[in-house]
């Protein structure tokens, strides 16, 4: 049972996470973004629409191991570093190079994760070469010639460097779940990147009257719905399954890109995509 709840949220995090960052390269087109602020934005909705489900299902605030060392530094550095830094690192790559490219760059954290999580005894070889693979099927959607700048290299390498911190952000997230619900983490995640990025957030307020819908959609789906499914499948899935499943993600967003965010689309994605796929059939079926 604890497989298909897993393997359920997954797909949810997966679907979320391909619909939100087309959003924001279509928005990107229209008002300049400022990263940092959009993001402090979107995790403030997710820490309105979260609170009501962590009071009533995990009784937050009273059942949170504030005072918990381990607790705090998964929220800290899973969570506000992970969010502020990677999150934000993601969004510019996503303004200079468009979803299709940003997305396939910042899944290498596929990679770290599934290294880390071989050499350390915890996933077996098939994850070794099932991200192997991924990661292939990653490099070749990348090199497709699509996005907006596919040449921007202050882009892509946001993009990787934000795959990096995901990748630290993964094992961090998994500190704090042992100490408390899944609810309540993203929760005090949320609280505690508010409060940093605050001050930003106001000298950016002119561009959220003109994307608040975007912010809105794009917090829902990528902060509330897109993360808590992914919280959950951490919680049931070692760190490395829940990449390689999630490595699904760039493909997707390739074609929901090419059609609303009028990003371009070339014949290299059907074999990255292919590439991806087999990655995926080792690592979870074969």
């Amino acid at each position: 049972m604890s497989n298909f709840v897993g393997f359920t949220a997954l797909v949810i995090a997966v679907v979320s996470w391909t619909i939100a960052p087309t959003i924001v390269s279509r928005a990107s087109l229209e008002e300049k973004i400022d990263a940092l602020a959009f993001n402090g934005w979107r995790m403030l909705v997710a820490l309105l629409a979260t609170f009501p489900l962590a009071v009533l299902v995990e009784g937050f605030p009273h059942s949170t191991p504030w005072l918990n060392a381990e607790f705090q530094t998964g929220v800290w550095v899973g969570g506000v570093v992970g969010s502020i830094v990677g999150d934000s690192l993601f969004i510019y790559s996503v303004t200079r190079v468009g979803a299709s490219v940003a997305l396939p760059a910042s899944y290498l954290f596929i990679l770290w994760t599934s290294l880390y999580d071989y050499y350390a005894g915890i996933a077996g070889s098939r994850v070794l070469i099932g991200a192997i693979l991924a990661i292939l099927g990653v490099i070749v959607v990348a090199r497709s010639g699509g996005g907006r700048r596919g040449g921007d290299i202050h882009g892509i390498i946001a993009a990787v460097l934000a795959s990096l911190v995901w990748a630290t952000s993964m094992y961090a997230y998994q500190l704090a779940l042992a100490k408390a619900g899944y609810l309540s983490v993203a929760e005090v995640r949320a609280m505690f990147m508010t409060i940093v990025l605050l001050p930003v957030m106001l000298r950016w307020v002119e561009g959220l009257k003109k994307l608040v819908t975007e912010v809105i959609v794009t917090g829902m789906l990528g902060y509330v719905i897109g993360a808590l499914a992914f919280l959950k499948a951490l919680e049931l899935m070692p760190a490395s399954t829940v990449a390689i499943g999630l490595a699904l993600t760039p493909v997707l967003t390739q074609a929901t890109a090419s059609l609303y965010a009028s990003e371009k689309l070339t014949p290299k994605l059907l074999l990255g995509g292919g590439l991806v796929s087999l990655g995926i059939g080792v690592a979870k079926i074969l």
